[in-house]
């Protein structure tokens, strides 16, 4: 799959028998430059053309298509013994709520690209895709899609545990003790997004994240912003709900950067107010939205957010006493 940053293709080979799953290789595709600038855009613009779009949907699908032949030569694997490939694609508008379009009211709908016909046709695979539109056919938000999956690996017999994927949207999974009910999952706001943005922005494409959450360490969280950011109308929505590009992309930035270029703070205060943000929207999720009575023995963490020091030592210090700790102590890297 590919998540919100929209950097490449990540690829998993699993063994999945007797209710256990083994993880046999993993491994990350960088997208081409040209061909994530063009997803982004066609992430970013409400006005992309159906011509870009329909030629992106094959293009995506011949870098997915490569991501699964490249796993296979890396693992020593045979495609004959690959049972199916799920491929979730690139999200590139989800709109769960609905919404107003130029002609009248938008429905509830999702995006991703990626042909599957052309994963299939490469591979010689079956190929099971488009996972986020049957729920929001049904009435869900879409998203997250990995409670399920979270269960199936992480899942205690004597207390509730909880996940946290920081990726370019951070979500959370709670996950009751074996044979309860309760699972659920939600998005918590944007984590590693807002932060890659700025980034590349601000050294003109040269890095693409704040690598350790160093940049960010040299700065000072602006209180006031911060406290503007977190009156962010989707912070107040109960679950389930979802989010994306939508409400945190470019327009969102320039937003949450405003007060702080008109009171003239360094450019490192800018980056460490939007760290905290991030850090903050999943603080405020575990505190409103968890089952009271209930709280998880543990929070693992994994997605390329848990690369960035700042960010979880934020995380760390917000939630304490409750243990936080890699996913892959679990057996899952983290990202």
């Amino acid at each position: 799959m590919s998540g919100t940053s929209a950097d490449g293709v990540d690829a998993a080979l699993v063994r999945i028998a007797g209710g256990k799953a083994d993880l046999l290789d993993f491994r990350s595709f960088p997208y081409p430059a040209r061909l994530r600038g063009r997803v982004l855009r066609a992430a970013g613009e409400p006005g992309a053309a159906t011509a870009e779009i329909c030629s992106l949907h094959r293009e995506v699908g011949e870098a997915f298509a490569q991501a699964a032949l490249g796993l296979l030569a890396g693992a020593g694997a045979a495609a004959g013994q690959v049972g199916f490939i799920g491929s979730h694609g690139q999200t590139v508008r989800h709109l769960p709520a609905g919404g107003e379009g130029a002609d009248g009211p938008l429905l509830p709908s999702t995006l991703q690209l990626g042909d599957a016909a052309v994963i299939a046709e490469r591979t010689g695979l079956t190929v099971v895709s488009d996972f986020r539109a049957r729920d929001v056919a049904a009435g869900g938000s879409g998203a997250p899609l990995a409670p399920w999956a979270h269960r199936f690996l992480f899942e205690r017999p004597d207390a509730p545990v909880a996940f946290l994927n920081l990726g370019g949207i951070s979500n959370l999974t709670y996950i009751p003790p074996a044979g309860r009910k309760g699972l659920f999952g939600f998005d918590c706001g944007p984590a590693n997004l807002a932060i890659d943005a700025w980034v590349e922005r601000r050294t003109e494409g040269a890095e693409r994240f704040d690598r350790g959450g160093r940049l960010a360490a040299r700065g000072r969280v602006d209180e006031g912003a911060l406290d503007a950011l977190l009156r962010h109308p989707f912070l107040q929505l109960p679950p389930p709900k979802s989010t994306g590009r939508e409400s945190f992309g470019a327009a969102f930035l320039e937003r949450a950067l405003a007060p702080l270029r008109e009171r003239g703070a360094p450019p490192e205060d800018e980056l460490a107010t939007l760290t905290a943000f991030s850090a903050e929207c999943v603080l405020h999720a575990v505190r409103n939205h968890f089952p009271p009575g209930a709280p998880p023995a543990e929070l693992l963490v994994g997605g390329g957010g848990y690369q960035n020091e700042t960010l979880m030592r934020c995380l760390r210090e917000g939630l304490a006493p409750l243990p936080v700790r890699s996913s892959g102590e679990r057996g899952i890297p983290p990202g």
